[in-house]
């Protein structure tokens, strides 16, 4: 029973670093997506191009299919929380952001501060359908 409690908590911890990272705004990361190839700080106007284009292309039926309050509750709540108002490790008060659909989703595929980038983690269709959720907790 303790080394499953010890594998829990190494999880646990291993996830809350993964979904908080601990990139600076400072840094740059090098992403390559869909032929675009540009270096990622803060939130570019190339940014919110690739972020235009990716809910241009996503599937509209995928992105419906996803479960996106589970996929928040998993990835996004630890420190946003549940009802994004935790504003933990830095994290932005989402009940209360105005922030557009094209500025999350490259928020959410780029990362930012010390929100880790999420490309590569979960599917682009993913990604639009956490950013669209985002409206919900608005309410």
């Amino acid at each position: 029973m303790k080394v499953l409690h010890s594998i829990m908590t190494i999880v646990v911890v291993g996830f809350t670093i993964v979904a908080c990272g601990t990139q600076s705004d400072k840094e740059s990361t090098r992403v390559v997506s869909s032929e675009i190839e540009i270096e990622a700080i803060g939130q570019s106007d190339e940014q919110i191009r690739l972020a235009k284009s990716l809910i241009a292309s996503s599937d509209a039926s995928k992105i419906k299919a996803v479960n996106a309050k589970k996929m928040f509750k998993n990835y996004c709540a630890v420190c946003h929380g549940r009802k994004g108002n935790l504003e933990l490790n830095g994290a932005e008060k989402l009940s209360k952001s105005s922030a557009s659909l094209e500025q999350r989703v490259a928020q959410i595929y780029f990362g930012k501060g010390t929100m880790a980038p999420f490309k590569g983690i979960i599917k682009n269709e993913e990604i639009v359908a956490v950013a669209k959720y985002l409206d919900e907790l608005k309410k």
